[in-house]
């Protein structure tokens, strides 16, 4: 990025202070983070049968070219060199970074006046769906980004070798998740239509059969898994709400919604001077309408908005959709908002977004650190788990302090990331939209997923005792029934506060479910 400006200035200095809440602590606050970590060191080991000999007996390897492969692949790789943790930040700096510079180079591309505007990203960084541990989405949104702005910057010229570039961001954007993907493409496809001028229509045309390779994955994807939907429509009121307050930056408490409620009101008011500034100008006492190719922008966040509206909260086996959604209308409108405007409200505008950006930071500073620590207590029975065995969680409170974020839910995966072992709640085993699958022969016999992280209470404990070496009880209600039933069959070997790991019996009551399984 070249630094030419305090503009600029401001802007890398805000990137460098985003970046603290990913290393100021040890353990990131998310849901599925932890799941992520340990699938990718199964990617990384499944075929080093010597040191990790579990992985292959109870996992196969999902090879299609499916989304999320994203995310797992990079931190595989990363664990060659790191380990599982660091390898976990790197992947979200990563993200950062692009987020941020993939934002602010399309708006730059679009016109330089307006990179200013990328000031506006900084409170949309740490979002619930980046603390949900949607890491491969998040990836997606920055590949969306940096692939409208690639191709923005070489529309008018677009030769063979941008052509590869672009496709090559395309698959990266594919291969982390297919929400984006179909947003980018509608998005290119939309921008295209408004840049027609029929003086070059030759040119313009060429460019479909050099951006055609960038559908075919999605298309394969439609086909294979189709686009039923699964999910209900939300209420009216409840979409209002979440989308005109920003709803999508909650993660812990209710706070981050006045950032969500002040960032709408910017919006709005940019919305309105863009428009009587720019768009309606005075002719012969009249007011004109001025169009030009960058409002295919305008169009795009109105496309954006409906699709928000109409679109199901779960398509092709994904969920969370509309939660996704909420995020486009901001996001691609900001290109298109006006950003020359005169010195002494600029400063002013820039002065309000940097406050944002620096309320939100200090929130996150001070937010992250106490979840660090709840995680910390969390994994401090991992030195009590013996290497290359079965692990069952069963966690009685998913969220600690969180309002919305079940951190604990699937925070197992920061043992077995380390113990080499095999977890009963690998959620992502028992899909077919991530790398790591069950194998086939357990579906039938595993402990059920759904009473592990519904109604651990109500686990059948000696039925699954030959398949389950270790169990990690989580906030358990002492004295209590399941308590007893543990006991029955796995003595205590570690307590720590909130932390309890079990060791099966040497000598347990005879049972059959899970024997002979391979």
């Amino acid at each position: 990025m070249h630094i030419s400006s305090w503009e600029d200035r401001i802007f890398l200095l805000l990137v460098l202070l985003y970046l603290l809440p990913i290393w100021s602590i040890q353990f990131f606050p998310s849901q599925d983070g932890p799941s992520h970590v340990y699938n990718a060191l199964i990617v990384k080991e499944y075929f080093n049968t010597d040191e990790y000999p579990l992985f292959q007996k109870y996992y196969n390897l999902n090879a299609k070219p499916i989304p999320n492969w994203f995310g797992h692949a990079i931190m595989a790789m990363l664990m060659f060199v790191v380990n599982p943790l660091i390898a976990e930040k790197l992947l979200l700096t990563g993200y950062v970074l692009l987020f941020l510079l993939g934002g602010r180079y399309l708006l730059t591309n679009v016109d330089p006046a307006k990179k200013w505007l990328a000031l506006t990203l900084f409170p949309f960084v740490y979002n619930y769906l980046l603390n949900m541990g949607f890491y491969n989405f998040s990836y997606s949104v920055g590949f969306f980004l940096l692939a409208v702005g690639y191709w923005w910057k070489h529309h008018q010229n677009l030769r063979p070798n941008h052509a590869v570039i672009f496709n090559l961001i395309m698959v990266c954007c594919y291969f982390s998740h297919m929400v984006s993907t179909v947003i980018a493409l509608l998005s290119i496809a939309v921008l295209w239509l408004v840049t027609i001028r029929l003086t070059e229509i030759k040119k313009h045309l060429l460019q479909i059969p050099m951006l055609l390779p960038s559908c075919i994955l999605p298309l394969w994807f439609v086909i294979s898994h189709g686009a039923t939907s699964h999910g209900s429509h939300w209420p009216s009121q409840r979409l209002f709400d979440y989308f005109t307050r920003l709803e999508v930056f909650i993660s812990f408490n209710n706070f981050q919604l006045y950032i969500g409620k002040i960032l709408v009101f910017c919006f709005l008011v940019s919305l309105l001077v863009s428009i009587f500034t720019d768009k309606l100008r005075w002719i012969e006492r009249f007011r004109k309408l001025h169009l030009q190719k960058e409002d295919g922008f305008l169009l795009l966040s109105i496309i954006c908005l409906i699709l928000y509206i109409k679109v199901p909260d779960g398509m092709s086996g994904g969920g969370f959709i509309t939660h996704r959604l909420s995020l486009y209308p901001y996001l691609i409108l900001l290109p298109w908002l006006y950003g020359t405007l005169k010195q002494p409200i600029k400063w002013l505008a820039i002065t309000v977004l940097v406050a944002l950006a620096l309320v939100n930071f200090v929130y996150l500073m001070r937010w992250y650190p106490m979840l660090d620590k709840d995680m910390k207590e969390f994994r401090s029975g991992v030195e009590a788990v013996e290497p290359n065995r079965t692990i069952m969680p069963l966690i009685f409170n998913n969220h600690g302090h969180c309002a919305r974020i079940g951190m604990f839910l699937h925070a197992i995966g920061y043992y077995c990331a380390y113990t080499k072992g095999v977890e009963w709640d690998n959620y992502e085993a028992t899909t077919n939209y991530f790398p790591i699958m069950y194998k086939p022969a357990l579906n039938s016999i595993r402990p059920n997923t759904g009473v592990i992280e519904g109604h651990p209470q109500d686990m059948d404990i000696a039925s699954n005792v030959n398949l389950v070496d270790y169990i990690c009880a989580w906030s358990m209600p002492l004295n209590s029934a399941i308590q007893q039933r543990i006991e029955a069959h796995y003595e205590l070997v570690f307590e720590e506060g909130r932390t309890r790991i079990y060791r099966r019996l040497e000598t347990t009551p005879n049972q059959t479910k899970g024997q002979n399984i391979f």
